[in-house]
């Protein structure tokens, strides 16, 4: 088995290196096919969407918060749970512990972000951010409430030990059932809580006195901000002033025993949950990173017992790692209901919806057995093989990217596995795999193309079982082309797999699509398969 991956590897770069109608890095789109060859079309292809229900959502490699309003799907809402870690284990606290008005604790997330092309900030001057993974109107609030959580959440199953715990994205109940605090970020400024925003401005923190107070280069208080002198500069991030009182006597008064490892401290201080409450029906929605976040927490302490020693500003930080949950809510749009109820697996569907998080994707067949039996017969030699998928414009805004995949073994594909193109973008690598959107400036059509050669070839040519199986093909948008991992379904009867792709469930993205089994009218824009291929002599 090995030795055939790479002979199919040799011969698959060999003729991407000669075949000048691959797509180029800077087109993101895939050739027509090398018209030298004959041209075959699919005849029996077919095509239906499925909803997913609930999806596993732990540990995700990227997780969402906040308010999504898709113009054609409707409403998606996505709240976070974390552990939190010690950043220093055991740590030196000193004596006498107090956090003076100079103190505070602060929670900092980085967002996805990049300098503005038209950046000129000199000196003090903020430098200008664009925020990167955002969908949404990032100038609409939602409201934002972190709560101390007090459930578990565990590494392993507990029924069986030796696989891992589980967690699922309708389980949000489970942890606001069991919370154990106020709201934490009660600033008086609403932006950090009830008017929650997602800002791109740089985060710059400047040097102060014993007071409080802004000081020059000499240590002097001064008001000018020309003067001010910048102590770091932070791209732009969740920046939240949380509740001074609760981590002191949480984790600064907290036994000792309790800070002695992670393992304890997380027992002790089971996780952060982010609340998120819809104000209006659309906001923004943000993927982030959490495990980059981080809680600084400042305080006053002596270092021994002397009643004359002086206290001493320090610092504990705590980093937002362990396990996670994302949580996420649908409110459907009558229309996009419409489409997953019209779900006909027998006869194939006129309209595909992908959507991502808790959505659906589709299964696409591609050939009947008689059809399938016929073009073995003919042992053509394939040079190419193209699935063209048009857009169905209903108002929706398009995901960037949608991913093929092998359903029946849940596993990737063979073209996907081989393509080793990359971009300065990583969202764009294996970008001769395809499922890029492209859009025609000109006529304003979408489609999306997937290059699936060395799957048509294993199907059609090999005698290795395994790869001539005919096997059924998912289709889900995709967060992240480079994630091929899968999850587990949480009713499988409801989607009809076990697993699905994990990149789909990492964004809330989605897009409508020309199907099988189109009216007369659409015949145009129906789903196709074209195989080029060489007769042998």
């Amino acid at each position: 088995m090995k030795k055939y991956i790479f002979i199919i590897s040799a011969v698959f770069l060999t003729l991407l290196s000669c075949d000048k109608d691959y797509n180029s890095i800077g087109s993101n789109i895939i050739g027509e096919g090398n018209y030298n060859f004959e041209k075959y079309e699919a005849q029996n292809i077919k095509a239906y969407t499925k909803p997913t229900g609930a999806v596993q959502s732990n540990n995700l490699p990227i997780n969402a918060l906040g308010v999504f309003q898709n113009p054609f799907f409707g409403q998606n809402v996505a709240s976070f749970v974390t552990q939190v870690e010690l950043d220093d284990t055991d740590p030196i606290l000193g004596y006498d512990i107090e956090m003076q008005s100079i103190d505070s604790v602060y929670l900092y997330i980085p967002y996805f972000s990049h300098l503005d092309p038209n950046n000129d900030a000199v000196g003090n001057d903020p430098n200008l951010y664009i925020l990167d993974s955002i969908s949404g109107d990032s100038q609409l609030p939602f409201d934002l409430k972190i709560y101390e959580s007090g459930y578990y959440l565990a590494n392993n199953d507990v029924n069986d030990p030796t696989q891992g715990q589980k967690y699922f994205s309708d389980e949000k109940s489970t942890i606001e059932n069991n919370l154990v605090s106020t709201p934490l970020n009660n600033s008086s400024d609403v932006l950090q809580n009830n008017n929650f925003l997602f800002s791109n401005d740089e985060i710059i923190i400047y040097e102060t006195d014993g007071n409080g107070q802004k000081v020059d280069n000499e240590g002097n208080p001064v008001t000018d901000p020309a003067d001010w002198v910048i102590k770091d500069r932070m791209d732009p991030g969740m920046w939240l002033d949380l509740d001074k009182n609760f981590f002191l006597n949480k984790v600064l008064l907290a036994n000792s025993n309790n800070l002695l490892n992670n393992n304890n401290f997380k027992e002790y201080f089971r996780g952060l949950y982010f609340q998120v409450n819809p104000i209006a029906s659309n906001a923004a929605q943000a993927q982030m990173d959490f495990s980059k976040g981080y809680i600084v927490i400042q305080y006053h302490s002596k270092a021994d017992t002397n009643s004359t020693t002086e206290l001493k500003k320090k610092t504990l930080k705590l980093n937002l790692k362990g396990n996670t949950i994302n949580f996420f809510e649908n409110t459907n749009s009558s229309n996009y209901q419409t489409i997953l109820d019209a779900s006909d697996p027998v006869n194939g569907d006129a309209t595909l919806a992908l959507r991502g998080q808790v959505g659906s994707g589709a299964f696409i067949e591609l050939f009947d057995q008689n059809e399938l039996d016929n073009l073995r017969s003919k042992n053509w030699l394939i040079n190419d093989a193209i699935l063209t998928i048009n857009v169905k414009d209903l108002g929706q805004t398009n995901a960037s990217r949608i991913y093929l995949y092998d359903a029946t073994n849940n596993t990737y594909i063979y073209d996907y596995y081989l393509d080793p193109t990359t971009n300065y973008d990583n969202k764009l690598n294996k970008y001769t795999f395809g499922g890029l959107l492209e859009n025609n400036s000109e006529t304003g059509e979408k489609k999306y193309r997937i290059k699936i050669t060395s799957h048509i070839r294993n199907l059609l040519n090999t005698d290795v079982d395994e790869l001539a199986e005919n096997v059924l093909l998912g289709l889900v948008v995709t967060e992240d082309i480079n994630v091929s991992t899968l999850r587990s379904i949480k009713n499988t009867t409801t989607f009809g797999n076990e697993l699905i792709p994990t990149s789909s469930i990492m964004g809330p993205t989605g897009t409508v699509l020309y199907g099988t089994n189109v009216s007369a009218a659409d015949i145009a824009k129906k789903m196709k398969l074209d195989i080029y291929y060489t007769e042998p002599k």
